[in-house]
C-alpha cells in the first residue's frame, strides 16, 4: 500500500533561506507516515487492539532539492520490509513536475506503550501485509552512526521545554533538527542528514551537544549529563567545487 498526500508549502516551513526548514521536510513526512500506518489495513486494527506502537529508530534524508514557499509538492510513503521488530520504509517529496526533491528510509521497532518495552507481532500478522518494492534510486547506509575519532566541541546545554514534547510525551523527532540545526554552518548545503534515535527525552530533560567536524561530515551528538547519547545526527555538507 501506497499512501499519498498532497501539500502547498507555507511560510510556517520555510526558513531564512527561503526554502524548507530541515525539520519541516521531517514534519511533511512523518504525516504521511503517520496517516499510512492509520489506513494501514492489516497493522492499524493491531496497534489498535494490543497498543503495539512504531518507535522511529532511524532517518536518512537525501536532499535533491529543497521546495520553496507556495510549491506544490505530493509526498507519498511505503513500507518495503518488515518483520516481527522492525519495519522499513521509503518516504518521498516530489516536485510539481514529478521530480524527486527529498527521499527517505526510517526504520522503527514495535514497542508496547505501556511497558515501552520492545514486542514481537506474530509473524501471521507480518504475513499478511504487502509491500511496496524499495525505492532503488538512494544509497542504503547503516542505520547506525559511528561518532567520528576527533575531539568534540561541546556547547552549552539545552532545556527540553514543552514545545519540544509531542504525543507520545517525548520529543518528536523533527525537533531534534531544531536544535541540531543551529550548529551547522551558515550558508552550507546539506547533501544527506541521518538521524539515530537511541533513547526518548522527556519534557525538563537536559541535553549536551557535542558537535564533531569531519571529513565532510558535522555530527552531533545529544547527549545526557551522564555522558548517554539521546540521538544523533550526521550532516553531509556539500563540498565547494
Amino acid at each position: 500500500m501506497i499512501y499519498e498526500m498532497k501539500r502547498t508549502v507555507r511560510c510556517s516551513q520555510i526558513g531564512e533561506d527561503g526554502t524548507m526548514r530541515n525539520s519541516a521536510l521531517v514534519d511533511f513526512m512523518q504525516d504521511c507516515s503517520l496517516k499510512h500506518l492509520e489506513n494501514e489495513p492489516v497493522m492499524s486494527p493491531y496497534f489498535r487492539e494490543t497498543g503495539c506502537i512504531m518507535f522511529l529508530i532511524s532517518r536518512q534524508l537525501d536532499i535533491v532539492r529543497k521546495p520553496q514557499i507556495d510549491e506544490n509538492v505530493t509526498v507519498r510513503t511505503w513500507t518495503y520490509e518488515l518483520n516481527r521488530l522492525y519495519g522499513f520504509r521509503n518516504t518521498v517529496i516530489y516536485g510539481e513536475s514529478g521530480e524527486i526533491l527529498v527521499k527517505s528510509i526510517a526504520g522503527g521497532c514495535f514497542i508496547d506503550s505501556k511497558s515501552m518495552r520492545t514486542m514481537k507481532v506474530p509473524q501471521e500478522t507480518i504475513d499478511r501485509v504487502v509491500l511496496e518494492k524499495k525505492l532503488e534510486d538512494i544509497e542504503y547506509t547503516s542505520r547506525k552512526i559511528t561518532l567520528p575519532k576527533c575531539e568534540p566541541q561541546i556547547f552549552e546545554p539545552v532545556k527540553i521545554n514543552r514545545c519540544f514534547i509531542d504525543m507520545n510525551r517525548h520529543v518528536n523527532n523533527a525537533r531534534y533538527l531544531d536544535i541540531t540545526d543551529e550548529f551547522v554552518p551558515e550558508n552550507a548545503e546539506i547533501s544527506r542528514i541521518r538521524s539515530e534515535y537511541k533513547l526518548p527525552v522527556r519534557r525538563d530533560s537536559i541535553v549536551i551537544p557535542k558537535v564533531y567536524s569531519d571529513n565532510g561530515l558535522l555530527t552531533v551528538d545529544l547527549s545526557s549529563p551522564e555522558g548517554k547519547s539521546y540521538t544523533i545526527v550526521e550532516y553531509t555538507l556539500k563540498q565547494e567545487k
